[in-house]
């Protein structure tokens, strides 16, 4: 089951997923616990209702940077200020947002805005990151998703105005040997539900059935959905419903296995592989592959 005929062509990438904590700090030492390098703390800015122009929102985030994509960790720093994304915190700690990237978001909107309503039309967004020790100013802008209408996560289509600045070599390094981000997993009580959203982001559906939809993107990276049952045979664990797993690929997973329980995390494995558990990664699955391996 793919996109109609009709729909244009346009590729998206996977980009990022964003996970929500309510403490920045607490959620950072989990992840640096995990191997991963973090980016300095960014103030999250963007429109704030009853005002004009761009103001400092009550996050910052954090960045995983890999190869192609990256993890944003969001958490709060300042309780006073707008927070865009409270209705997300009050449901649960982990993964909410769901990122793909566009080359140019005008065009992009176009196509997407033909298949679908669910989708708001392109807007600026920015942040103030350190690029070689001067403070620059990253932009792009997004396509975001209707709550009301997709309420599992905040979708987002991003063009990428100054991907030098995100994507800085000092980064991309990091001690668990973490290449890329190649694919999420939702839970849904009906998986099938979820294939319009599927398609209407271009995403081609290679298998489905009552339990599990599994979908490429028209560029890199893929999308699941999962039934709890299912999740729950895979990774014994009690979802939420929405985002709930993602999977990193990494250069050796041995020697990454290896140093994750060195650190004293718990592996879980399985005939589906090896993961950690929401305790150790603020409330989602990591599944972990070998970079060059997943399918």
């Amino acid at each position: 089951m793919n996109p109609p005929e009709t729909s244009a062509v346009l590729r998206l990438d996977l980009d990022h997923v964003g996970c929500i904590a309510r403490s920045l700090d607490d959620a950072a030492a989990r992840w640096q616990r995990l191997g991963f390098r973090l980016t300095p703390q960014s103030r999250q800015q963007g429109a704030v209702p009853g005002l004009a122009g761009m103001h400092p929102w009550a996050t910052a985030n954090r960045c995983v940077i890999l190869r192609n994509t990256y993890l944003e960790l969001i958490g709060m720093v300042d309780a006073g200020a707008f927070n865009p994304w409270a209705r997300f915190m009050a449901k649960a700690e982990g993964l909410h947002i769901l990122a793909l990237r566009c080359d140019e978001a005008d065009t992009a909107y176009s196509t997407l805005s033909a298949r679908s309503d669910a989708l708001l039309p392109p807007v600026p967004r920015a942040r103030v990151l350190d690029v070689d020790g001067e403070p620059r100013t990253m932009r792009f802008r997004n396509i975001f998703s209707r709550d009301e209408a997709w309420p599992e996560a905040r979708y987002l289509v991003i063009e990428h105005q100054t991907p030098d600045y995100v994507w800085q070599p000092r980064y991309q390094r990091h001690d668990n040997g973490a290449c890329d981000l190649v694919a999420v997993s939702f839970v849904a009580d009906d998986p099938l539900m979820l294939v319009p959203r599927l398609q209407a982001l271009g995403a081609e559906v290679v298998a489905q059935d009552a339990a599990v939809v599994s979908a490429k993107l028209p560029g890199r990276g893929a999308l699941r959905v999962m039934s709890s049952d299912r999740y729950g045979e895979m990774y014994g664990a009690a979802p939420r419903t929405g985002l709930c797993a993602m999977t990193i690929s990494f250069e050796n997973v041995k020697r990454t296995l290896d140093s994750l329980a060195k650190r004293g995390l718990i592996i879980h494995a399985s005939s589906y592989g090896h993961w950690t558990g929401p305790e150790d990664a603020n409330g989602f699955v990591m599944h972990l592959v070998q970079d060059n391996e997943y399918s």
